[in-house]
């Protein structure tokens, strides 16, 4: 086989925001897709034993580690790519630009057999970190006699989905002074994340795919398999890039020099730059993360109104950051907020109260605050807000001395989190069975309900209570009472733990016995009525149930519990009325009740030739009819054919409530 190459494009980064604290950054000016180019990659390694290293050339991006089990031999390992390459014409080099004098690996499938399948060869990529979930690309080319499974892995070792590997299209590179044109292309099987060549497995060149991963890579897995002579085939990658780039806005004596660091989305630090005179500072070609952090070291005696540490979206375009930093006026108060390990705590609000009023302020990504321009005088305070469930230091005072232009440094604070515990019980009936599905509403001091609801054991629990005092209240299902207390007290210690017991017993009687009432719809003649609505009212006036005629006239209701005073009323169509008045009343006892039965007659005032037919013939259901009424035929064969259809799919229409619980 000849051995054909092809280039990869360079996937386009996808658009994003910088944002903190609710603040939105937009593009650059101008931002467009700017490809970072093709990747390097080293090989080494003999036959079966192979090793390398690929590196994107976008700043940032995580490098892979090779490992394969091809074939050796001349054709195989490194390519200079100064003869095979992906052009500017082929799907991917229109992205990502041309991979001429760019390296590529070719591969072939596992001579030794030492795999077990014969033919094949595997080639894993191991990511340093997880890949960005866009904005670059991998291209399998020379596809033809053989066929490539692609598999990956996303952060934590989860397997990615085929759809996932983002695959873009076939398309073949020949014929841009690589190798001859020709109309070859493999096909890719997205269930089985295969691309196979050509049906005959003929020896050609140029046929290839490319693909733009959907979500973050850790490993990437090429299975090679033969199907015909000893095939080869080709791997290029290449990444988008965008710049981050901004100005400090800060006092001359302070703007060149100025320090700021760049942080990836997994916390490594990516570059480190320093400010120009002009206190612009700039990152260059970066990878296409979403959620990058930049920020600014702030130097000893000056401070910002303005956050010193900003998250950006790289993923779709070029992005600014500026900064702004003042003196600090003497006299100032600063300190840290850290985690009792050491670890610094942003975003942590921090009160000063005292001469000249209430202050705050929000600590930085260094967990660090400054309050500046305090005035003379004693009595000052400074408190930490903690955050949700934990507990801080504090609170902390001072005093600022007249004529002080020395600031109060090292009012630091704490935060450790706060212990938390559950309370649980059960749910049982009198009779020693459990109750499922009980609702459990626990209140605690904060006020706050939280529902548990009990399992198929009547078992209840309600985790991460603060310390505190709270109350647990069972709600009882419809037909069933509380025996003994129905709310119940218990106490969270302060240094939280599990507290059982919290017990609760049901008395659930037998439902009642219901019955059913049932009757027919029909005309003088006997001829049935479908589709006709009859309603059913209970000994309290409420609508119970709306039915509708079956095929044979017949309609019924179930569930009716006993009672005096149920009424069951009919809905004659348009141009009939009911021969004994449209309504009868019924009382259930101790059994179902029949013969409630409506015979409709033409009204004397309406023509014919509109509204219900009676239907002749047919079976129905005695509980259900038709989900409109029948119509009156009014000629020609059409409407004939309409009737029968509508006579066929007839069925009955209940809509119920809930019967009471209440015997009369």
């Amino acid at each position: 086989m000849r051995i054909p190459r092809h280039r990869a494009a360079l996937l386009p980064a996808l658009v994003g925001l910088l944002t903190l604290l609710g603040l939105v950054v937009a593009p650059a000016p101008g931002a467009s897709a700017a490809s970072a180019g093709w990747a390097d990659v080293t090989f080494d390694g003999s036959a079966n034993d192979w090793s390398g290293t690929l590196r994107q050339r976008a700043t940032g991006f995580p490098a892979a580690t090779i490992t394969s089990d091809s074939a050796g031999g001349s054709a195989v390992g490194r390519q200079s790519g100064s003869s095979t390459y992906l052009s500017t014409s082929t799907p991917v080099g229109d992205v990502y630009g041309s991979s001429k004098g760019r390296p590529y690996l070719n591969l072939r499938p596992y001579t030794a057999n030492g795999s077990g399948v014969p033919g094949t060869s595997t080639t894993t990529y191991a990511f340093d970190a997880p890949t960005p979930a866009g904005g670059w690309t991998f291209v399998l080319g020379d596809v033809d006699a053989d066929a490539v499974t692609v598999s990956a892995t996303g952060p934590g070792g989860v397997p990615v989905d085929p759809a996932d590997l983002g695959f873009r299209s076939v398309f073949n590179y020949c014929g841009s002074g690589t190798c001859t044109a020709n109309d070859d292309v493999p096909s890719w099987d997205e269930a089985e994340a295969t691309l196979t060549g050509n049906a005959s497995a003929t020896d050609t060149n140029g046929a290839s795919a490319w693909f733009e991963p959907q979500v973050p890579l850790e490993t990437l897995t090429l299975v090679f398999t033969r199907r015909a002579g000893f095939p080869v085939y080709q791997t290029w990658f290449a990444a988008q890039a965008f710049d981050l780039t901004g100005t400090v806005d800060a006092p001359a004596e302070v703007r060149e020099g100025l320090t700021v660091r760049l942080f990836a989305p997994d916390g490594r630090v990516v570059e480190e730059t320093t400010t120009d005179a002009e206190g612009a500072y700039r990152f260059d070609r970066l990878a296409t993360y979403d959620g990058y952090r930049v920020a600014l070291v702030r130097p000893t005696g000056y401070t910002s109104d303005d956050p010193l540490s900003r998250t950006v979206d790289l993923s779709t375009s070029d992005r600014v950051a500026d900064f702004s930093l003042r003196a600090i006026v003497p006299t100032a108060v600063s300190g840290t907020v850290l985690l009792s390990d050491g670890d610094p705590v942003p975003g942590v609000t921090v009160t000063l109260t005292g001469p000249g009023g209430e202050r705050t302020v929000v600590t930085g990504a260094d967990g660090a605050y400054v309050i500046d321009e305090l005035a003379v005088g004693e009595g000052y305070t400074l408190t930490a807000t903690p955050p949700p469930g934990t507990t801080t230091s504090g609170p902390r005072t001072f005093a600022v001395p007249p004529d002080s232009e020395e600031p109060v440094e090292g009012q630091d604070f704490t935060i450790t989190p706060q212990p938390t515990g559950t309370l649980g019980g059960t749910v049982r009936v009198e009779d020693g069975g459990t109750a499922s599905g009980v609702r459990v509403v626990v209140t605690g001091p904060d006020g706050v309900k939280r529902v548990a609801v009990t399992d198929g054991d009547g078992r209840w629990s309600v985790d991460d209570l603060p310390p505190g005092d709270y109350t647990a209240t069972v709600e009882p299902p419809d037909g069933a009472t509380v025996v003994g207390d129905a709310t119940l007290r218990a106490t969270v210690p302060a240094d939280g733990g599990t507290v059982r017991g919290l017990d609760f017993v049901l008395d659930a009687p037998a439902p009642p016995a219901t019955f059913s009432a049932s009757g027919t719809v029909v005309d003088e003649a006997g001829m049935a009525f479908r589709g006709v609505d009859v309603t059913v009212v209970d000994p309290d006036g409420e609508p119970y149930a709306t039915v509708t005629t079956g095929e044979d006239g017949t309609w019924q209701v179930d569930d009716l519990l006993a009672g005096e005073g149920w009424t069951a009323t009919v809905e004659p169509p348009e141009g009939y009325e009911a021969q004994d008045g449209d309504s009868l009343a019924f009382d259930v006892t101790d059994a179902d009740t029949t013969g409630l039965d409506f015979v409709l007659v033409r009204e004397t005032s309406t023509g014919g030739g509109g509204g219900t037919e009676p239907v002749s013939g047919g079976s129905g259901g005695g509980s259900g009819g038709s989900s409109s009424p029948a119509l009156a035929q009014t000629g020609g064969p059409d409407l004939a054919l309409l009737l029968l259809g509508l006579g066929a799919t007839a069925g009955a229409v209940v809509l119920l409530r809930r019967p009471s619980t209440r015997r009369e």
